[in-house]
């Protein structure tokens, strides 16, 4: 019979919104359902959201500034290299520079940076620096946004090390508009690394590209794997961005190809390829300025800023929601958040978050570090619809913060909770979707809510609906 009620009420709250007029319903002999409803108030703040879980194959190349608000974000790189391990270079004395010279020599070698989003002036003009790692980041390591490769020591800094300048324009000049509108051009950052190269051995070689191509004829074995390599050969590079400021690009793959030619193609340039991929660990280190904290402060609405940036704190009125309902089915506990128009228009306005997470504050690390997935009991998800993100049923959290407190194992932010931007994947089997890889959104994003201490607007609204049987 409890679950005909549950299933009642829910048929209830789904047919019609407005629960003012739901009553008493469902009379048989025995039993009487009583359905009733009630509405809270909820309220918000700002939260610096400080450094978070750098987990996802999107790495952040730029300096963005956000046209609303003046506050500056800035994105470096950090990337490895997967190794296929089915590649094979032909017999060094297949090499044309064998052939002729009695040495292994490259051609050239190059890093290309690509990214098929980005956010800004595509003509801003942009440095970066390229600096070569001393050591590789570990793939089981867990680096957060604030991350910095120099400060903690893994870039090499002697003299011999790779240092390259790169000036650049997200519209890349260097090649012409035909090439550039090419439907198999791929937009990237490319950056030739030239020049004699010692390694950390002090071993010469006349540049980089001939360090990899003789290591792989001296130990081959070096390059069965992607952790070997990092280990032995190559343990990666750091993008820094340096000066400018207008653009940011969304790197999504790295590809390190060293160049050769064999003696039965010898006017032809055969690749050797490294790509920097999901498959191995990528990073970026996230700066924002301190016009966030000013924005945190702001009272009349609350904010949502990525990466790194602010969250939005709410905290649940638990206590006045089970207040003479302990006994009560809690049904459904409804909440909506209204997304607060821009202040000013700019063509590169940033964009809105797509899809907010509503997780405990208690667990705020602990999601993400066990990489779990959205369960609709203690972690719920809201898309933005028209100008709203609707959490339609957050009553299994409820009742667990409430239960919570009862046992005496509960801290101050009990019945807290934070909304945060996410990217993620999912698969829908049948009626249920599984959503997996919810990480932090990466990308650049800035979104005003209704809400916080001093909120001029209608106050955020949380409706419940309970049922509980009475005897006749």
């Amino acid at each position: 019979m409890a679950a005909g009620a549950l299933l009642l009420s829910m048929v209830v709250a789904s047919c019609n919104d407005t629960t003012d007029t739901i009553g008493q319903t469902l009379t048989d002999n025995m039993d009487q359902i009583n359905i009733s409803t009630d509405t809270f108030y909820v309220s918000s703040r700002s939260i610096k959201a400080g450094p978070v879980l750098s987990r996802t194959a999107t790495g952040n190349l730029g300096r963005m500034i956000d046209p609303e608000t003046g506050s500056y974000v800035t994105g470096d790189i950090t990337t490895k290299f997967h190794v296929l391990s089915s590649y094979n270079l032909p017999e060094k004395e297949k090499l044309y520079s064998y052939h002729k010279k009695g040495e292994i020599l490259a051609d050239s070698c190059e890093i290309r940076f690509y990214f098929a989003d980005q956010l800004g002036d595509s003509l801003a003009t942009m440095k970066a620096t390229l600096y070569e790692l001393a050591k590789p980041l570990q793939e089981d390591g867990k680096y957060y946004t604030d991350f910095d490769p120099m400060k903690e020591g893994y870039v090499r800094t002697d003299k011999n090390a790779v240092k390259i300048g790169k000036a650049y324009t997200l519209c890349d000049y260097t090649i012409t508009k035909k090439e550039r509108e090419a439907s198999n051009h791929a937009n990237n950052i490319r950056i030739k690394i030239t020049g004699p190269y010692t390694d950390k051995e002090g071993n010469e070689y006349p540049d980089f590209g001939t360090y990899i191509l003789r290591s792989y004829y001296e130990h081959p074995e070096y390059f069965f794997n992607s952790q070997s390599f990092a280990n032995h050969i190559c343990p990666g590079f750091f993008l820094k961005s340096e000066a400018g400021s207008g653009s940011m690009a969304y790197i999504y793959a790295t590809n390190m190809s060293v160049f050769y030619r064999s003696v039965d193609n010898d006017s032809v340039a055969m690749v050797m390829p490294f790509s920097g991929t999901e498959e191995v660990m990528q990073h970026s280190t996230i700066t924002n300025d301190d016009k966030i904290d000013e924005l945190v402060e702001d009272n009349t609405c609350t904010y949502l800023k990525t990466p790194a940036g602010i969250f939005t704190e709410m905290a649940l009125p638990v206590d006045d929601i089970m207040k003479g309902h302990e006994n009560d089915t809690l049904n459904t506990v409804k909440v909506s958040l209204t997304k607060l128009n821009n202040k000013v228009m700019s063509d590169y306005s940033l964009d809105t978050a797509t899809d907010l997470l509503m997780i405990p504050k208690d667990s705020l690390n602990t999601f993400f570090e066990s990489n779990k997935g959205m369960d609709n009991k203690t972690s719920y998800l809201a898309s933005i619809d028209g100008n709203s993100y609707t959490y339609s049923n957050i009553s299994e959290l409820v009742r667990r913060m409430h239960d919570k407190k009862l046992s005496g194992n509960y801290s101050e932010d009990w019945n807290k909770v934070v909304i945060i931007p996410v990217e993620y994947q999912s698969t829908a089997v049948s009626t249920t979707t599984s959503y997996y890889k919810m990480n932090h959104q990466m990308t650049i994003s800035s979104t005003r809510l209704v809400g916080g201490p001093e909120n001029p607007n209608e106050p955020i609204k949380l409706s419940v609906i309970y049922s509980k049987f009475s005897k006749k």
